[in-house]
């Protein structure tokens, strides 16, 4: 490339990016976003997946299955979306029901749900062990490695087994590694292909099926990505209306503000004339 070609393609990218930041416009947030999310997706995690590892080096927890407290179950669910039709009226974990919402601590949690880990040759003190030990909520982000193996206790994230219709990996602890087989803190029991509507089965994984091992989370931040994917569910419509209303908003502020701070220095220079 020649040097001035070189120069000249500095200064529009020079240029495009000052408008980006810059500018006011609704267009100039549109295209900022979809940078941000090109960056992100094609970019960063790639490498950061490299580095770890593993193909997915970032997951976002989509379900209640390793929560270590009371929630609402989905009691009818849409098979091709995924989406939550209806939710029970009462709280549960691992089969046992309440009228609240109860948060558990490590000792509450083994009262209530330590009897089906002890039928399958998992103590308490080994589970005290285990990493991730109190669970995880829905929304939460967990960071995974592909080097460092796996054992009994750690957390994986595995590809659906051939035949189910789940559309994302599981993230589920693992409780036999001969064969592999995992299960959800939250949950009563296993999956099945006959217990869940999309016929996923955690009793007899592949090694092939294993993405990688979760090493630690970030609390709450996936949950501004599934904001936005339980709204486009539930309504395309009500999806689309935020989606545009969001930086109409953040432009009207921002107006606002430049407009207050315009007049405020426009009273200055007259109380300064005076």
């Amino acid at each position: 490339m020649k040097k001035g070609s070189l120069v000249k393609a500095r200064k529009s990218l020079s240029r495009f990016w000052n408008w980006i930041w810059n500018s006011d416009s609704i267009m100039s947030y549109v295209i900022f976003l979809i940078v941000i999310f090109v960056l992100m997706k094609y970019l960063l995690i790639p490498v950061f997946g490299f580095v770890m590892g593993a193909e997915l080096p970032i997951a976002i927890v989509e379900s209640s299955s390793m929560d270590h407290g009371f929630v609402k179950s989905c009691v009818l669910q849409d098979v091709e979306t995924g989406a939550c039709k209806q939710w029970s009226q009462y709280y549960s974990i691992c089969g046992e029901k309440s009228e609240d919402r109860l948060q558990l601590r490590l000792d509450e949690y083994w009262d209530t749900c330590g009897g089906w880990y002890e039928n399958n040759g998992i103590t308490k003190e080994q589970f005290q062990d285990f990493s991730l030990k109190n669970g995880f909520k829905k929304g939460d982000i967990l960071v995974l490695t592909g080097w460092g193996g796996y054992e009994i206790g750690d957390v994986i994230l595995f590809y659906p087994n051939q035949g189910s219709t789940a559309r994302h990996p599981i993230i589920h602890r693992l409780i036999s590694e001969n064969p592999l087989q995992t299960k959800g803190d939250h949950n009563q029991g296993q999956l099945t292909p006959s217990n869940n509507i999309h016929k996923t089965d955690e009793t007899n994984i592949q090694e092939n099926q294993v993405i990688g091992v979760a090493r630690f989370k970030i609390p709450y931040l996936g949950w501004v990505k599934l904001f936005f994917v339980e709204l486009w569910q539930k309504s395309k419509l009500f999806f689309a209306l935020v989606v545009v209303g969001i930086p109409l908003f953040i432009m009207a502020v921002i107006n606002i503000f430049n407009k207050l701070k315009k007049d405020g220095k426009g009273l200055k220079s007259k109380k300064n004339i005076k």
